[in-house]
């Protein structure tokens, strides 16, 4: 995910020296490798449960992070692209992961006219139509969208993973992955974590519209042996969008079958109960420069459990320039019987609430591109 109005930009010495050595074994190639990043920080005010919680919050609108995107021109019209992304949190300077450096993308693949195909660790195309329809200004899927309140992440973002993505005809593009869960791991089900997705995407003019398909296998225990049962976890996403220029308007819905006996997710063993979510929202441009992004949505367990949540959020986003801008919104979540959801941070976790309360809290926060 990139900011709309900062995109990242070549480190003049780093890529003339990758291409320079990139570019020794052969010499028609041409490579580049582009450093990037997103530093975001906010203050948070939250009221739930009868408590006031007051926070400095790390990643709330955009996921603090910083990249390497590599580019090889290998003749005949293909590449050879990579991307390296590690997350952090800026408050305390921790990597989001103990155990992975790169632990946002980190992929290699091929580039030509026939698409593109990855792998390693990857978004699914699931993601990339969370990304497409929970709108905003500053960054998508992140602090107000309710979307980003009700994802479950093991079913966003796979390894060791392969992923394809068609190039662009009479507006329809195509994608695909397929992931081994486990991959050999020791003391878990052989086939835990496998994931199938396939989404299909379409454009015309300002209206942009998307099918997505994944299932997962999941374990309904955090408890896990090689013997523990798995079962296959189907998720359906549609998603619209129509770009008005001054208003930009947008929704998705999905649903979650097959996870008989799941009543909380366990992101160990992939499950998460079966549910429906949805989200409408609108962003309203060119207000005293910046953009009001307006968001509702709902979710409702189907099985596993009683609950249903319903979230809400209005968010300004200022852009001091290209590079640099300034946000504030308030947002609530209504929880339900056993739903404890949150306004939910762009990466990392959102104040805890506890099962059937309340929160509504406000933000304020800044956000830089490099």
């Amino acid at each position: 995910m990139k900011l709309s109005f900062a995109p990242s930009f070549p480190l003049a010495p780093i890529a003339a020296l990758a291409a320079a050595a990139l570019a020794a074994p052969a010499a028609h190639a041409q490579s580049s490798v582009t450093l990037y990043g997103v530093i975001d920080t906010a203050i948070q005010v939250a009221r739930t449960g009868g408590n006031t919680v007051v926070r400095e919050a790390s990643s709330s609108v955009a996921p603090n992070r910083w990249g390497l995107f590599g580019k090889e021109d290998l003749g005949g019209g293909y590449s050879a692209v990579f991307k390296l992304e590690n997350g952090f949190n800026l408050n305390s300077g921790a990597m989001a992961s103990s155990t992975a450096l790169f632990n946002r993308e980190a992929w290699i693949g091929i580039r030509g006219p026939f698409g593109q195909i990855q792998a390693g660790n990857n978004y699914t195309p699931l993601f990339l139509s969370y990304v497409t329809y929970s709108i905003g200004e500053l960054n998508a899927l992140a602090w107000g969208n309710a979307t980003n309140n009700y994802v479950f992440v093991p079913a966003a973002r796979t390894a060791n993973s392969i992923r394809y993505t068609s190039n662009a005809l009479a507006g329809f593009t195509l994608r695909a992955l397929y992931a081994r869960g486990a991959n050999g791991t020791s003391g878990v089900p052989a086939s835990l974590g496998d994931t199938l997705s396939a989404g299909v995407n379409f454009k015309a003019g300002q209206f942009s519209a998307d099918v997505d398909y994944l299932q997962q296998r999941f374990a309904n225990t955090a408890t896990l042996t090689t013997t523990t049962s798995v079962g296959t976890g189907r998720y359906y996403l549609i998603g619209v969008s129509y770009d008005f220029g001054f208003v930009k308007t947008a929704a998705l819905y999905q649903m979650h079958r097959n996870a008989t006996g799941v009543s909380t997710s366990i992101s160990s063993a992939y499950a998460t109960p079966n549910h429906d979510f949805y989200e409408v929202n609108a962003l309203i441009r060119h207000l005293g420069g910046g953009s009001l992004l307006a968001s509702f949505g709902q979710y409702f367990l189907k099985s596993g459990g009683d609950g249903h949540a319903t979230s809400w959020a209005l968010r300004y986003d200022y852009p001091l320039s290209k590079r640099t801008g300034l946000y504030a919104g308030v947002a609530g979540v209504h929880n339900h019987g056993t739903t404890a959801f949150t306004v939910t941070d762009a990466a990392g976790p959102g104040i805890a609430v506890s099962p059937g309360k309340d929160i509504t809290t406000g933000i304020f926060g800044i956000v830089h591109a490099f």
